[in-house]
């Protein structure tokens, strides 16, 4: 039963529907005059002495002349259903048409790739890949047909050695990659290959430790870049014995003193931004990465953006290419501002300390700055030397050892 009248319900929606209101004293004889009709009758209740229900859009006629026979007034409250509904828009038939287009629109945009995701990349980055799918000819734009995702998976294992595992899969507007990488190889040490430790830079001897080989230098020697402080050779024998030379790869640290030298510049009248206090909340619509912004705020002042919120607008799983940014506006001035000849050198300094740091390995350390200050008529100059105490230790093969390499090597090309 309950099946039956949903079924008549969906069925007098797509033909049409007429809502009517009945008064007189033979309400009841015309509802059951119309039901012996044929006209079937339905969300009927009682307002007072009339009585309202409805029935099929085309059986009106039938209805009126039920009226009549019965001494019945009918009047037509309202129309519904889906003829009612088109009807509606063939009156509006630039909302229509509108309507129809966006609609269209979406299909069309729906059938392209906008957003490409990647999963479980580390030591690989966004940019390579992506790079490198757009070769293959997966990006934001393309239409999903023409993507051959088994090609794309192929070719990304072929051009990354890096990864182990790959998949590319489009769902809705979204291209997701997901992938795995190799394990990281761990740094094989050569223990074999006979090497010196030489210097990387000159300086001053500061300690030096020789774990293997022989050491050539010791606290408070001047050394030049290239200097060999750690031999691979090794002297083997009793004094008053026969003695040979063994090699060995040299392994060991030295610090040493170094220098740098530093230069820095600041003007003495700049521009700073001061700010009003004015903010502002913008909404903009981003479409392939084309900004829309017609209500932004005025021109003539100066604002910095900041970025509050950006969210991907799409049907369930599907992306479009439209994208809602929200931002805060500051608005500010810019100012013509003089600092002192005090404050450039304070500036100055802090400056040349924090470049001296970043120069230092995890190991090194600062020793001294000396600065040497120039004033001009609009900027000053600062000029240092900084002093460190820095690991300055590098590996560097054998010379003797690589000649002998070479050697036997032509010698067995010459066997063969």
């Amino acid at each position: 039963m309950g099946g039956r009248i949903l079924f008549l319900a969906l069925w007098y929606y797509l033909c049409g529907y007429v809502k009517i209101r009945v008064k007189g004293f033979s309400a009841e004889r015309f509802m059951n005059m119309a039901a012996y009709r044929g006209v079937y009758l339905w969300e009927v209740a009682r307002e007072g002495a009339s009585m309202t229900m409805k029935a099929a859009g085309n059986s009106l006629e039938l209805l009126q002349a039920c009226a009549e026979k019965t001494g019945c007034a009918l009047e037509v409250l309202s129309y519904g259903g889906l003829p009612v509904f088109l009807g509606r828009f063939g009156r509006r038939q630039v909302w229509t048409a509108g309507l129809l287009c966006f609609a269209a629109g979406l299909y069309l945009l729906s059938s392209f790739v906008w957003v490409m995701r990647i999963e479980g990349n580390e030591r690989l980055s966004r940019e390579e890949l992506l790079s490198a799918c757009r070769e293959m000819g997966l990006y934001p734009g393309v239409r999903k047909r023409s993507v051959d995702t088994q090609a794309v998976t192929n070719g990304l294992l072929e051009d990354f050695a890096d990864i182990s595992w790959v998949s590319v899969g489009i769902h809705g507007t979204d291209a997701t990659i997901r992938l795995a990488e190799t394990i990281e190889g761990v740094e094989i040490i050569d223990k074999e290959t006979p090497c010196d430790i030489v210097a990387s830079t000159d300086g001053v001897i500061l300690q030096i430790t020789a774990e293997r080989g022989t050491p050539l230098v010791a606290a408070g020697d001047v050394v030049k870049k290239g200097d060999v402080l750690i031999s691979s050779a090794l002297t083997i024998g009793l004094e008053g014995e026969e003695q040979h030379t063994a090699y060995t790869a040299a392994e060991g640290t030295v610090t040493a003193r170094i220098w740098r030298r530093l230069t820095e510049e600041l003007p003495l009248q700049y521009e700073e931004a001061v700010y009003s206090g004015e903010e502002r909340k913008n909404h903009s619509l981003l479409f392939s990465g084309r900004e829309l912004d017609i209500l932004h705020p005025d021109s003539d002042v100066q604002w910095e953006r900041e970025l509050l919120s950006e969210k991907t607008l799409g049907l369930g799983d599907r992306k479009l290419p439209l994208t809602w940014r929200m931002e805060c506006w500051r608005a500010y001035e810019t100012v013509q501002k003089t600092r002192t000849v005090a404050e450039a050198k304070t500036l100055l300094e802090e400056k040349l300390r924090k470049n001296a740091e970043n120069l230092l390995s995890s190991y090194g350390i600062i020793e001294d700055i000396q600065i040497r200050y120039e004033v001009y008529a609009n900027s000053v100059r600062a000029d240092a030397e900084v002093t460190m105490a820095e690991r300055i230790e590098e590996k560097r093969q054998n010379i003797e050892t690589e000649n002998q390499n070479e050697e036997k090597e032509q010698e067995n090309a010459n066997e063969l």
